[in-house]
């Protein structure tokens, strides 16, 4: 019976802690300072500036070396393309969400795609988001 009884407890709390543990690994894979290079499909000049900072669940919007916006985010690996949100906590749309999906094409560049802030519909693909953004990842 203790046997039977084990073996329930470790069915139901294994999973949770599976994605739990995904959703780590894949926060680890963000973290770091990284350049945004195109915004809708136009080229950004480096003298601009502009980076996504990801600190553990957090990141920092940097323009031109001051922070514009900052707040915590949330990722979903499990998804096809991987579901991303920007909860903005300060800054002009403190306040609001930003659902998104984005990918990783290697541990150097990002692909994301996001609503407007307060939009809840989230993109079914980077292509169809309302902003489309590249990132690469700076030493």
């Amino acid at each position: 019976m203790r046997l039977g009884i084990l073996a329930l407890s470790l069915m139901l709390v294994l999973p949770g802690q599976t994605a739990q543990e995904d959703t780590r690994k894949e926060l680890e894979k963000l973290q770091g300072k990284w350049a945004i290079a195109t915004f809708n499909g136009q080229e950004v000049p480096s003298e601009a500036q502009l980076f996504l900072v990801f600190n553990g669940e957090k990141y920092e919007q940097w323009n031109n070396g001051s922070v514009d916006e900052r707040g915590t985010i949330k990722v979903d690996p499990k998804t096809k393309p991987m579901q991303i949100d920007l909860i903005i906590s300060e800054g002009n749309d403190a306040g609001k969400t930003q659902p998104g999906v984005y990918e990783l094409t290697d541990s150097t560049t990002m692909w994301l795609g996001l609503t407007v802030p307060g939009n809840t519909t989230r993109p079914s693909a980077i292509a169809n988001a309302e902003l489309q953004v590249v990132l690469r990842k700076t030493k």
